[in-house]
């Protein structure tokens, strides 16, 4: 509630601080003349070659050489989505590339409410062996109508849209501003949002998973003078206040550097998701993560054989979710052959003792390995597990010896 009562005064701190702009921009306050208001704005130098739809919104369209295949496994990127799509587990979700539009916005800030102003956008699709970006500009906020409906006219209406963590800012944000200006917004259509995948495959790696960490780290580019994303609302109300900004034709080609790079690495993870087992010993990605996504999409021989690779290199996150799966599964020799690579964490050590208690029964041997836990034991919660653990493992201990001296 706090949130949804905070973000009408984010609009209105919007609106305020684009209407001082105007006024520095018309001599302190100073009210501008007539004829003046009706003489289109000249457009800054950064706008060169762009064409002008109205006195305040630009478009343009550029080109990057790109090979994209000309049909996908879309199921990988579809999360939750993919269940509901008709097919067999483990069936792929064929998206042909043509289809797909790679969309992304540059805005005035990252709470995404009603005081968050898009003013920049970049839409790519597959185009004569390359990949076309249309971009559109919103130079001032009366612009803004004609700026979403030209955005909304690239997306089309039946495509398949690609993003880089669009479900939970992009196309809200889209929608919130359609809403606003009066605008019907987008239908609901097959989005492919490569953020959590991408998290999946190699954050764990390169100790993150942004767009630009994985163009440079995981697809070898250097797309040469950039700014950063986090100056380019600073920048955009800079070129708003003084009509012109130096670096504003490097937030233009940040933007749409952004939406070659999203092609780009939805080629590659598509290209990964389809042979799998060629990267069982590729240190550069997470196999364990890898393997949790094929295991999720029901192409579970390819998964637990991505997890038991990364297991046998040390990763004990993938040992533990395998031995758990084969316990689950009643698979007793999997799960018994995968106790050697069971590390010595905390996890680890609960998962042997309950291997030991389940399968082997072998109490005493489980409660080894529950003391073992409890001396690098954190937090009441985790203690208290392990205190039920253990007095279950003494009642069973206690019961077994009883029975061993009947015999």
């Amino acid at each position: 509630m706090a949130k949804a009562r905070a973000e009408p005064r984010m609009a209105g701190n919007l609106k305020s601080r684009l209407s001082r702009i105007r006024a520095n921009q018309s001599g302190g306050g100073a009210q501008p003349r007539a004829e003046d208001a009706r003489l289109p704005r000249a457009a800054p130098s950064f706008l060169a070659g762009w064409e002008r739809l109205d006195e305040f919104v630009y478009r343009r369209e550029i080109r990057f050489d790109l090979d994209l295949p000309e049909v996908l496994d879309a199921a990988p990127f579809l999360g939750r989505a993919a269940a509901l799509e008709p097919r067999d587990p483990g069936a792929s979700i064929a998206a042909e590339t043509e289809s797909l539009r790679f969309f992304d916005l540059e805005t005035t800030g990252l709470s995404g409410g009603t005081g968050t102003l898009a003013f920049l956008a970049a839409i790519g699709w597959p185009s004569e062996g390359g990949l076309a970006v249309t971009q559109v500009f919103l130079a001032d906020y009366p612009g803004e109508p004609l700026f979403i409906s030209t955005i909304l006219e690239a997306l089309g209406s039946d495509a398949t849209l690609v993003t880089y963590n669009g479900k939970s800012f992009d196309l809200p944000l889209l929608r919130t501003r359609c809403v606003m200006n009066g605008l019907a917004p987008p239908l609901e259509a097959r989005h492919l949002d490569l953020l959590h995948v991408s998290r999946r495959l190699w954050r764990s790696v390169h100790g993150g998973a942004s767009l630009g960490l994985l163009e440079e780290a995981v697809l070898g580019k250097d797309r040469g003078p950039d700014v950063p994303g986090s100056l380019i609302p600073a920048l955009w109300f800079a070129y708003l206040s003084r009509g012109e900004e130096g670096r504003m034709d490097l937030v233009m080609s940040h933007n749409a550097s952004d939406v070659a790079t999203l092609a780009a690495l939805l080629a590659f993870e598509a290209a990964i998701f389809a042979s799998p087992l060629d990267h069982a010993d590729d240190g550069g990605l997470d196999r364990a993560g890898l393997g949790r996504c094929l295991v999720a999409l029901g192409r579970a021989v390819e998964g637990e054989a991505l997890l038991e690779a990364a297991a046998r290199d040390g990763n004990e996150r993938a040992a533990i979710l395998l031995s758990r799966r084969y316990g689950r599964s009643g698979r007793i020799g999997d799960r018994a052959r995968i106790q050697e690579f069971l590390g010595a964490g905390f996890d680890g050590k609960v998962e042997r003792a309950k291997y030991l208690e389940h399968c082997e029964h072998d109490y005493r041997a489980a409660l080894s390995w529950v003391r073992r836990a409890e001396e690098g034991t954190e937090g009441a919660m985790r203690a208290r597990e392990l205190d039920s653990r253990k007095e279950r493992l003494l009642r069973k201990e206690k019961l077994a010896q009883a029975r061993r001296g009947r015999e």
